[in-house]
């Protein structure tokens, strides 16, 4: 009956010029906002198919959007296996969705929720790329991030996610290696056309 839109308003500036979120802002209660009727994509829970393995969501602000909705899918199918959503804000007063991430977590003793703010006084700065490097989500997991028991879903920020340069089959990962490269190197397989593995990523951004 109803479709939640889980944006931030990007304003204008002499650069650049947005051209979805400030006419989002612009809508007042009974305006019309017109949606296309074919869905597209391929950021989806289909490789999820093991029933008890660990399924991890990794956002970026926003990013944690469809991780929301995929999350639900899960625990309302009766996933048995840990799932644990983590989402990287500069403030936790950018997190939109912490009372009913501790619901869930009520309900559901499969289910955790961790937030990892970048500004925020008092707390140290973890970006999520160093939770992976560092090992402190595999120390959260079960099967301590084991690839063989694993799925890891990125939405956010290209810098975190890291994806890799291909030459054939061969990846070259940022000088800086973002959540991915960490996972290659533990032996996790990057899902994309022609290839299905346990690393998936949106590529909204």
């Amino acid at each position: 009956e109803e479709i939640e839109l889980y944006v931030v308003h990007v304003r204008p500036d002499d650069a650049k010029i947005p051209a979805l979120t400030p006419r989002l802002a612009d809508k007042r209660e009974g305006d019309r906002v017109y949606l296309g009727p074919k869905m597209a994509g391929r950021y989806t829970l289909d490789p999820v198919i093991d029933p008890f393995s660990d399924v991890v969501f990794l956002a970026t602000g926003t990013g944690e959007a469809p991780h929301n909705a995929m999350i639900t899918e899960l625990l309302r199918k009766g996933h048995g296996g840990t799932i644990m959503s983590v989402v990287g804000v500069r403030r936790l007063i950018d997190l939109a969705y912490t009372d009913t991430h501790k619901r869930l977590m009520s309900r559901f003793p499969n289910y955790r929720h961790v937030a990892l703010p970048t500004r925020e006084p008092g707390m140290p700065k973890r970006y999520l790329q160093d939770f992976v490097a560092s090992g402190d989500l595999a120390e959260l997991l079960p099967h301590r991030l084991d690839p063989e028991h694993t799925h890891v879903f990125l939405c956010g920020n290209p810098s975190m996610i890291g994806l890799p340069a291909w030459y054939g089959d061969t990846p070259t990962f940022p000088t800086e290696p973002g959540v991915v490269g960490h996972l290659h190197a533990r032996g996790f397989t990057i899902d994309r056309r022609g290839t299905v593995g346990n690393v998936h990523y949106e590529e909204y951004w």
